[in-house]
């Protein structure tokens, strides 16, 4: 068990038992959804467990369904029995935990995902100043999104598309930053507010043009005009108040609207149209698409 985990994890768990599990039950069970720039367990521990790895390398927050866990790292200790939600450390630092009879969602993400999200320095890890919810909204809104992604983006037959996995990958991301106090939220972005020439907000518009199909983010419109994350952000606000990545998402619901246009609805279907497009939920999709058009997109395909 502890070879295999050591293996699942890239790192040296150093896990021990200090009771063992109940007769009949399995020691350990492990499923994992492996999206690229994020990963989601599913693990279930019986007994108690102790576990001191070296840094792990990734984001990493839990939410357990059974039993609990508590740890420390870096000074900051945190807990989390079932329904609620915690980190256990800081991305590129050893940690200590401890868990009794523990049944857990786990989301490890890329860190140079997180910072390019929040428009920082990919090569510099986030740093979290607690553990814990800012407070249990946000916890909430968490696992509600963690639920969403797994059950429904990442779902067996979900048309999980590059763009629809890209966007997935930047959603966790940014809401496990609006959850967890970090030193990228706080930061303010006063230097980077500087008013763009409208040279430059043409540039970054005909980027995302030409790459509406491709998962872009806000960090490689960012490297294609050669300014900050931040000011890409402030000048679409400033010029055309909206963001880019809002921006980006109108372009490929006008593409999907077109596409709806002259589809084959004898083979073509309204969410293979909009998974094509990064829209990964049919109905949500169909809201935003009423809202813009006034009709269906059910109803632009049949006629």
């Amino acid at each position: 068990m502890i070879a295999f985990l050591d293996d699942a994890y890239g790192t040296r768990l150093r896990l021990s038992r200090s009771a063992a599990p109940r007769p009949g039950q399995p020691a350990l069970v492990h499923t994992r959804v492996d999206a690229g720039g994020f990963v989601i367990d599913e693990v279930a521990m019986c007994g108690e467990v102790t576990v001191s790895p070296d840094p792990l390398n990734k984001v990493m927050a839990l939410w357990p369904s059974n039993g609990r866990v508590e740890g420390k790292c870096d000074g900051i200790g945190a807990g989390a029995r079932a329904g609620e939600v915690a980190m256990m450390a800081q991305p590129d630092l050893p940690y200590d935990a401890h868990a009794e009879d523990l049944v857990v969602t786990t989301v490890l993400l890329d860190p140079a995902l997180v910072a390019t999200v929040a428009g920082g320095n990919p090569a510099v890890p986030v740093r979290f100043s607690s553990f814990e919810p800012v407070d249990a909204a946000a916890g909430r809104h968490w696992r509600e999104t963690v639920s969403f992604i797994k059950d429904s983006v990442l779902a067996e037959g979900a048309p999980a598309t590059p763009l629809v996995v890209g966007q997935a990958s930047r959603l966790l991301a940014a809401v496990t930053l609006a959850t967890f106090p970090n030193d990228l939220a706080e930061k303010e972005p006063a230097a980077e507010r500087t008013d763009a020439q409208p040279a430059v907000l043409r540039r970054a518009i005909q980027f995302i043009e030409s790459h509406a199909d491709s998962d872009i983010a806000l960090a490689d419109i960012a490297e294609a005009v050669h300014i900050s994350p931040r000011a890409v952000q402030y000048m679409f606000r400033r010029h055309l108040g909206t963001t880019p990545l809002q921006y980006l998402r109108r372009l490929r619901l006008r593409a999907a609207h077109h596409e709806l246009i002259e589809a084959d609805r004898s083979h073509d279907t309204v969410s293979q149209i909009a998974a094509k497009w990064g829209f990964a939920h049919t109905g949500r999709f169909a809201v935003l698409y009423r809202e813009t058009y006034g009709r269906s997109p059910h109803t632009t395909l049949r006629n």
